[in-house]
């Protein structure tokens, strides 16, 4: 069983991939829940790393490459994209760093970082800012509740 803890300050507790936990619903204290899901994918936020508006697209089956999908799939998987990133532009994101991911977990997600103003100090190294995020910003309430907010207004808004 692994352990770790989300930026609400609980743990989180789950075997084997925190991704596939995610999209298989064997977490149950998920910050903010899904803005999206269907069969094949599902967008939330990370239960780690606490930046205002950061989601992620991910995959809900062991998929590791966006050349492992079927055409419809890719099609699918480009027209969710599209959607998150208008939806966070109208949420006033209007810089989002985006960047496929295929090994940290093991499985296909893709990352939409809005652009903050204190998150240009970090070019684009993500580590770092998750890093800034959890130590810095994160230090309370009114912080994750702006989280939560966002991520209402991001469900709210997602069409």
């Amino acid at each position: 069983m692994k352990k770790i803890l989300n930026w609400l300050g609980q743990d989180m507790e789950f075997e084997g991939n925190l991704s596939y936990a995610i999209a298989s619903h064997k977490i149950t204290n998920f910050p903010g829940e899904y803005i999206y899901e269907d069969e094949l994918f599902n967008i939330a936020t990370d239960p780690e790393i606490p930046i205002e508006g950061y989601m992620i697209l991910a995959i809900n089956k062991p998929i590791h490459s966006i050349t492992d999908l079927t055409k419809d799939e890719r099609e699918k998987l480009i027209d969710l994209s599209n959607r998150l990133l208008e939806t966070m532009h109208n949420c006033g994101f209007e810089k989002v760093m985006i960047y496929q991911d295929e090994s940290s977990s093991g499985y296909l997600h893709i990352n939409f970082i809005p652009r903050h103003e204190w998150t240009n100090q970090f070019h684009a190294n993500f580590g770092k800012m998750g890093i800034y995020a959890k130590e810095v910003l994160n230090v309370n309430d009114d912080y994750r509740q702006e989280l939560l907010n966002c991520i209402n207004k991001i469900k709210e808004n997602f069409k």
